[in-house]
């Protein structure tokens, strides 16, 4: 990865020596150079580099002073550059990662910029993580959700395997339910309602406030005067729809 550089410094002599110790290193481009605190200013917002090497005395606006007007916008780096080592304290409470006295030789520099480039890896793996994290939520909204193929049934000392395709129809009976099909009858100790989140709302349907039942078994819908209805499954069974349940099936 490319990390975006900006040099701000007054003194042009500074500059060249923070461009030539950047040089050594693949990891960084320079995409600007500033001789002022108003320009950097500009040029930050603009570019929205990952790392600034910026001057504390500089005209028109100081490095602590700019630094503390990019709060609560785009924060980059920071890593302060001056001659003068009284602003050590004014620098890091301004959140800079680092901070060079002039001069400095390689060692001091290359100390510094390693600390900031395990910084900005740092970063951008949790950037990472985050943009992953966010995209997942976002295109989960668009998958299938799985439902269960197999449902377990507990009779006596034994466990029977269900085909949830195998299902009929469902009724509450009590604190139980009743689960039919075709050959057998199975009773749950669950609630039609818990049950029905386990199953896919396009095949199983609410058609009363105590009966679910699998679309593929439905035969016909037959309607009476009062505005109830009567779903004759292909078993010849006949159930009874509540007209509160009747858009679940008829649009």
């Amino acid at each position: 990865m490319i990390y975006k550089v900006i040099i701000a410094d007054d003194e042009p002599v500074a500059r060249n020596i923070l461009q030539k110790q950047l040089q050594k290193y693949t990891s960084v481009e320079v995409v600007a150079i500033c001789s002022d605190g108003a320009e950097a200013l500009k040029t930050i917002k603009k570019y929205q580099p990952d790392l600034v090497f910026l001057d504390i005395q500089m005209p028109e606006l100081n490095g602590i002073e700019l630094a503390r007007g990019l709060a609560g916008e785009y924060q980059p780096l920071i890593i302060f550059v001056t001659a003068f080592d009284n602003y050590a304290l004014q620098a890091f409470e301004a959140n800079a990662i680092d901070y060079l006295l002039k001069p400095f030789d390689d060692e001091r520099f290359d100390k510094t910029f390693q600390k900031a480039l395990k910084q900005l890896e740092l970063t951008s793996k949790q950037d990472a993580a985050m943009a992953f994290d966010k995209y997942s939520q976002f295109f989960q909204q668009f998958a299938q959700p799985s439902y269960p193929e197999i449902v377990t049934v507990k009779d006596g000392g034994r466990i029977q395997l269900l085909r949830t395709a195998d299902l009929i129809y469902i009724e509450a009976e009590g604190n139980y339910i009743c689960l039919h099909t075709e050959k057998s009858k199975h009773l749950l100790y669950e609630t039609l309602s818990g049950f029905e989140q386990k199953l896919n709302p396009k095949i199983f349907v609410r058609i009363h406030r105590s009966t679910l039942v699998n679309i593929n078994y439905i035969k016909e819908i037959q309607s009476h005067f009062n505005g109830d209805y009567s779903v004759l499954l292909k078993n010849t069974k006949v159930l009874r729809m509540s007209r509160n349940y009747k858009e679940n099936l008829i649009h």
